[in-house]
């Protein structure tokens, strides 16, 4: 998934994590009925509305590592508070999508790549991009509302 821009402004995002069932999401509150379904890979699913705004991530059963990947950061990374906006004139899928479950968080993994040269922090989410494509989301579930 391509980001197109960042934009300054604060959402209220919901994570959570159920292994017995396993279900790991990613909800904003920006979702609604008008967001459009993505499935970016067989488990997973991504809601984004026509501006690019990520509504909601599902994994259900997705492929789960036991060991955290670590990422690399570039020589340079720029770091920037905001909210991610997808490119949705460019093909939202990947191939493979791995999760990370640690005790209070969890990661997403969207890509091989392991280096990584921006990375976005929205309160509860950090997202990690190289060259503008997104390769990883860390979800610190803490028991917010939305």
């Amino acid at each position: 998934m391509k980001i197109k821009e960042v934009v300054c402004s604060t959402i209220k995002i919901k994570n959570s994590f159920e292994e017995s069932i396993g279900n790991f999401d990613i909800l904003t509150e920006k979702m609604d009925d008008n967001f459009t379904p993505y499935r970016i890979e067989q488990s997973v699913m991504v809601w984004i509305n026509e501006e690019g705004v990520l509504g909601e991530i599902e994994c259900i059963f997705p492929e789960q590592v036991n060991d955290e990947i670590t990422l690399i950061p570039s020589k340079i990374v720029r770091e920037q508070n905001g909210f991610p906006i997808i490119s949705i004139n460019e093909e939202i899928s990947c191939n493979e999508v791995l999760v990370f479950a640690g005790d209070d968080y969890f990661v997403l993994y969207f890509t091989n790549t392991k280096e990584y040269d921006m990375k976005i922090i929205s309160q509860n989410l950090v997202f990690y991009l190289f060259n503008s494509e997104l390769i990883a989301i860390k979800a610190m579930v803490l028991g917010i509302e939305l």
